[in-house]
């Protein structure tokens, strides 16, 4: 049962992210996950529906970085 704040709060911090996580594959084999983008991207959607319904899966909304200024 102490489990249950600390899962709800992974998921919540997940949404929060904007899906600016993916998984990859280490060394060892072992799925892995990273920051897609640098800290600090602005991530918006264009297109699609956001919606879990699987009827709406082939119009996924379509990610978009705004990647932060390096100061060149």
């Amino acid at each position: 049962m102490k489990t249950t704040p600390l899962i709800l709060a992974l998921i919540a911090t997940a949404a929060l992210s904007a899906c600016t996580w993916e998984t990859y594959a280490g060394d060892d084999g072992r799925t892995h996950v990273r920051q897609k983008y640098p800290t600090g991207t602005g991530v918006y959607y264009t297109n699609g529906a956001a919606s879990q319904n699987t009827l709406y899966h082939s119009a996924r909304p379509e990610p978009h970085a705004i990647l932060p200024s390096t100061g060149e």
